[in-house]
């Protein structure tokens, strides 16, 4: 039986296994985004931001096939990201902004799930892209924060719209979106724009 990540369902979907095809494509994008990482920077905030990239992939896919946004991989994901700011910085200093940072960004992000739920009565986000949002906030600048807010939200919106007319089902306001699954791959695209920026 094939299962839809993104119908209406109550709980996360059944967990599949993954296709060749599936495996595959994980593959080569993990390696294309070690290539980039190491292209945009050749020192060790290369490789932190290849693990960022593999991290965001992993959560990706989670998410995509059981609406899960597993925190060990969060929790990684946050903790290289203050290790990348000391290794950027060169000092104590710079892991605290970021984690100060992440802290501020899942709080505002909680702020609008709260505020969503109260008006309209049912949940937004998942308390998994609010711990997402915690990422974003300690691994990219506050200036690039919202653009990966955006990209995620422009792709989601696209690639949610793509699925309706493809299979001709009506726009509805409660469908559930797998969010992480843009917002993650989101995050480390910012990152190495904003770190190939800051090269020049």
């Amino acid at each position: 039986m094939t299962v839809d990540p993104w119908a209406q369902s109550n709980g996360p979907a059944p967990t599949r296994t993954a296709s060749p095809t599936t495996r595959f494509a994980l593959a080569a994008t993990a390696a294309a985004i070690l290539v980039a990482s190491l292209a945009i920077s050749t020192d060790a905030r290369g490789a932190l931001g290849a693990a960022l990239g593999w991290l965001m992939l992993a959560i990706a896919h989670s998410d995509a096939r059981r609406f899960v946004v597993p925190d060990p991989l969060v929790a990684a994901a946050f903790a290289i990201g203050l290790v990348d700011a000391a290794v950027a910085s060169g000092g104590l200093e710079a892991p605290v902004i970021a984690a100060a940072q992440g802290a501020l960004a899942a709080a505002t992000l909680l702020a609008i799930e709260l505020i969503y739920r109260r008006l309209r009565g049912c949940p937004g986000l998942g308390l998994g892209d609010v711990k997402l949002a915690g990422v974003a906030g300690a691994w990219l600048s506050a200036s690039s924060l919202p653009a990966a807010i955006e990209l995620a939200a422009l792709a989601a919106l696209l690639a949610y719209s793509a699925r309706q007319i493809r299979k001709r089902r009506r726009f509805r306001s409660g469908s559930r979106l797998p969010f992480a699954t843009f917002l993650a791959p989101s995050i480390w695209i910012v990152w190495l724009f904003e770190t190939w920026a800051h090269s020049f």
